[in-house]
């Protein structure tokens, strides 16, 4: 088993397009920081609290007259507190995220993962097919179940290894763009995070992105087992992947909605923006193996069965 793991990463790693999502993973992520950091010094924070605070004067004023209704009182109370939560909002703005806050946010980055790790996933069983290499693969004195699992387990590997690209990419890029925090703790979606526990809870929040990203990449492995062709298995793979969250949106209202795949992101529980209210962790948790369990059963039942020679 080892031995069909080590060929089909070589495989994997023998095409140039593995090398080219390598690199424009490590690129975009980048560039991507040090872009948002531009941004940041580019945008007039400063006008547009000068413009607030005038109007947050004229509102005192107006609240100072003699002559106020107590019905326009109210009102002048309510914008006078609006105004001064949104300076309050434009300071926090202005202010560049610390290093520290970036690391936090690598979870947000692992889309990228999924979408490279899906395009792999669907294809290294379908490239088979579509490249005629599956009569000489099935040819060797190796069982099916076999062959298919080393593929798997590459995926995975190969998963882990953006994974790890990623996270390596947004540290480097964090404290080359971002100044270190100031104090002893950052803020995480509202919730205070010790800096001595950065590394910690970013990598938490990494690993359980990439479950879902596993999860989603079965996905895709099963359908490139279903489907002889790559271009296909891909495309059907990557249109489940951009849809799936408007999918379960359109469906929330319907009880089954809890049990559709795309719901079950596991990061969703740590940063608060949850896709279900009624949704909890060990039920995702639990819905995810049902669906790997399931996907695998499928993906192995028709590697297993087909006719090459068809």
């Amino acid at each position: 088993m080892l031995k069909l793991i080590q060929n089909e990463w070589m495989k994997l790693w023998s095409k140039k397009g593995t090398w080219v999502m390598v690199i424009l993973i490590a690129a975009m992520i980048v560039g991507l920081s040090g872009l948002l950091r531009l941004l940041n010094e580019l945008n007039d924070y400063s006008s547009w609290t000068e413009s607030l605070q005038q109007e947050l004067v004229q509102v005192e004023e107006e609240l100072a007259s003699p002559d106020v209704t107590e019905e326009k009182k109210a009102e002048l109370l309510q914008r006078q507190e609006e105004i001064g939560y949104e300076i309050e909002s434009t300071m926090e703005m202005s202010k560049p995220k610390s290093s520290e806050e970036v690391i936090l946010e690598t979870s947000g980055m692992m889309s990228l993962v999924m979408l490279f790790m899906i395009i792999v996933a669907a294809g290294i069983v379908a490239s088979e097919f579509s490249q005629g290499t599956i009569k000489m693969l099935l040819s060797r004195p190796v069982k099916r179940w076999k062959i298919l699992t080393s593929k798997y387990v590459t995926v995975l590997l190969f998963g882990l290894t953006l994974t790890a690209i990623t996270y390596v990419a947004s540290v480097v890029s964090a404290y080359i763009f971002y100044p270190t925090a100031e104090g002893n703790s950052v803020l995480l979606y509202g919730s205070e995070i010790a800096v001595t526990a950065v590394f910690g809870k970013s990598i938490y929040l990494v690993l359980l992105a990439f479950v879902y990203v596993a999860v989603m990449s079965t996905l895709a492995f099963m359908i490139g087992s279903v489907f002889r062709s790559t271009a296909l298995s891909i495309g059907i793979s990557l249109f489940l992947y951009f849809t799936g969250s408007m999918i379960v949106m359109f469906l929330e209202r319907f009880e089954f909605a809890k049990f559709i795949l795309f719901a079950h992101d596991l990061a969703q529980y740590e940063t608060g923006f949850k896709m279900l209210e009624s949704n909890t962790m060990p039920f995702s948790i639990a819905v995810l193996l049902a669906y790997v369990v399931v996907l695998l059963v499928v993906s192995y039942t028709t590697f297993m069965k087909r006719d090459i020679t068809a």
